[in-house]
């Protein structure tokens, strides 16, 4: 074998090995883009779209083993409805009951 073709073979299997040698990356939210959002039938006439505004959390990728995981903490005292009286219902104990589940 020629050491060019040498070179290539080495440079192709580095190629190929490198993600097996990689370890897990872990991403954090960006809590400025991340919004989780819901949405619930007003009595069948319309349909409210609602958000919560602080979220924080990472998402972790083991590439190599093919494998992953989320660990995502919603705030559940940042709900936003739209509308500020709802916000207050909803945070309520029977809904959200934010009082015994801050997240």
């Amino acid at each position: 074998m020629t050491p060019l073709k040498t070179l290539v073979a080495a440079l192709a299997f580095a190629t190929v090995a490198a993600p097996a040698l990689a370890a897990p990356e872990t991403y954090k939210l960006d809590a400025g883009h991340t919004f989780p959002r819901f949405s619930y039938s007003h009595f069948g006439f319309s349909t409210q779209l609602s958000r919560f505004n602080r979220t924080t959390g990472t998402v972790t990728l083991d590439r190599a083993a093919r494998t992953g995981t989320v660990d995502i903490t919603i705030d559940t005292t940042s709900v936003d409805t739209g509308f500020a009286l709802f916000d207050e219902h909803i945070q309520a104990d029977d809904f959200l009951d934010t009082a015994k589940h801050p997240t």
